[in-house]
């Protein structure tokens, strides 16, 4: 394989220079020249390798900031575990008290419903006692009414008799009245058969006595009868303390 002159020459040169021959000035400075290119370009890789570097870094950094933020989070949900597990021991043991509560409350309502079937049944008898005092009341209320009823058909009884009394005092009279009568009657009569024949030519005088006989007959009778003063009362009325009135009253 043939080598262009420039390679041979130059691998020929730096065999001698390791070997401490003198080298020209050409080899040097090519030497120079491809020692510069391979600073240029290991100084390109160092921009480039420190660019990575930085850009490593930058990333590192970022991973490092995510680390802590990934480890702050996370230590936040650690300790919102530890908070949520002490919050559901409590609810657990709030939920336990609530239960003991809630059969403790049932056993109080069934006490209670137990206690309401019992008060039920002492209203119902109350009731029944009120229906029988209330009978009571009516009863008693009617017995009163009797009894004031006896005690005016008693007085109504009195003042019957009184009046019986004194009608039969007033009967007394008028009959004594009545015969007085009947016998000045046959006594007028008598005295107008024996007048009749001598006082027929004096109709006057004999009318004139027997218009003022009349009258005073009628004047005797009049002060007889408005002498006798009836002492009569009118008798209590029962209608106003009989059972039957006290209920239309009631109504």
């Amino acid at each position: 394989m043939d080598l262009p002159q420039e390679t041979d020459d130059y691998i020929r040169e730096s065999i001698q220079h390791s070997l401490g021959l003198p080298i020209s000035s050409k080899t040097l400075q090519l030497k120079l020249l491809a020692s510069e290119d391979d600073r240029h370009r290991l100084q390109d890789q160092i921009f480039l390798l420190q660019d990575r570097l930085n850009e490593s870094q930058k990333r590192v950094d970022l991973y490092k900031a995510e680390a802590a933020m990934n480890a702050q989070g996370l230590r936040k949900c650690v300790e919102d575990k530890e908070a949520m597990v002490v919050e559901y021991e409590n609810l657990s043991g709030h939920c336990s008290k609530l239960e003991k509560e809630c059969m403790l409350y049932e056993r109080d309502f069934e006490k209670i419903m137990e206690s309401c079937d019992e008060l039920a049944k002492e209203n119902e008898e109350l009731r029944a006692r009120i229906e029988d005092d209330s009978s009571t009341t009516a009863l008693a209320t009617e017995v009163e009414s009797l009894q004031k009823d006896k005690e005016h058909l008693r007085v109504n009884l009195l003042r019957a008799e009184e009046e019986v009394k004194v009608l039969f005092e007033e009967n007394k009279l008028l009959e004594e009245e009545n015969k007085r009568l009947v016998r000045q009657l046959h006594r007028e009569r008598n005295r107008q058969g024996s007048e009749t024949k001598p006082s027929s030519c004096k109709p006057s005088g004999g009318a004139s006595s027997k218009g003022k006989r009349k009258s005073s007959l009628s004047e005797g009778r009049l002060i007889d009868f408005d002498g006798s003063d009836s002492p009569r009362q009118p008798l209590s009325l029962l209608h106003q303390n009989s059972p039957d009135s006290s209920k239309m009253h009631k109504k």
